[in-house]
């Protein structure tokens, strides 16, 4: 079995995926922190082993006993095949050792479109921008939020008694996401050259937003007594959460406030006109 005997694992402390990702594995494995270092915090000895264009797309694992570094998808497999018996089986699997690599890609390249970086920079850390990354996280992104919006209709039927499950979830879809669509088609036009970008940031948002939702939803679906104020609370603290999101990542896109208030009036205006054509109308 591998062991990490003589390795050290370097990730990169500007990124908040890198560190919230180092805690929980520090968490849940008996790795020694001091096996986990920030690339800001290596001597010039030891970064001198890392090579930056590799690392920006993934950690590296350095074998401090002069064996060679690795890095991305295959270092962080060495490290969970040396922690547990049964991933070092699993991964030996082609097909499996594919999956994990495809995802933990998709993940690396869009470490800074899944959570803004930090205001500070030790390196420059910014991964190489992929295309069939960032088109697989807006996939991946889209196709949970459609879920969690369509779970989000039916936690409501209870309001609705007229309308079955996949009335609901398909009116809540077209409530929720009309907005969202209209936004991207405006930027598209205007900014085609970072419609990628402003997309796979928006997807990261409407999911945390989303996010947010679950416990109610969980209520709803458990059995929980359907007062209106608990949903509404939700969707107040969801669409707050997701102002400040927009606004700092517009910030970081280096977007105009005018981006954000266009996003915002075009999300109110699409629920709007869906609930006035479902409900009032």
């Amino acid at each position: 079995m591998k062991t990490l005997t003589n390795k050290l694992i370097i990730y990169d402390s500007n990124c908040k995926v890198c560190t919230s990702l180092r805690d929980i594995v520090l968490k849940l494995a008996p790795i020694p922190e001091e096996q986990v270092v920030p690339y800001g915090s290596l001597s010039a000895e030891l970064s001198a082993r890392v090579d930056p264009a590799k690392f920006r797309n993934g950690m590296a694992l350095i074998d401090t006993s002069d064996g060679e570094t690795i890095y991305g998808s295959e270092g962080v497999a060495y490290i969970f095949s040396s922690q547990y018996r049964i991933l070092d089986f699993l991964l030996r699997s082609t097909l499996i050792l594919q999956v994990f690599t495809f995802l933990y890609r998709t993940l690396a390249y869009n470490r800074y479109i899944i959570a803004a970086p930090k205001s500070r920079f030790v390196c420059d850390c910014f991964p190489d921008k992929v295309v069939r990354y960032r088109i697989a996280y807006i996939l991946i992104a889209l196709l949970t939020a459609i879920a969690l919006t369509a779970w989000l209709g039916i936690s409501l039927r209870d309001f609705f008694p007229e309308l079955t499950s996949f009335e609901a979830a398909m009116q809540m879809i077209l409530i929720v996401g009309t907005g969202w669509v209209a936004q991207l088609i405006v930027m598209g036009i205007i900014l085609p050259e970072k419609i990628l970008d402003y997309a796979g940031h928006l997807g990261s948002i409407m999911v945390v937003g989303l996010l947010i939702l679950v416990p109610w939803m969980l209520y709803e679906t458990l059995g929980g007594a359907p007062v209106a104020a608990f949903p509404a609370l939700s969707v107040v603290a969801s669409s707050s959460t997701m102002l400040y999101l927009h606004i700092e990542r517009a910030r970081h896109l280096e977007l105009s406030w005018s981006w954000t208030m266009s996003w915002f009036l075009f999300l109110q205006a699409g629920a709007a006109g869906w609930i006035y054509m479902f409900h009032v109308h």
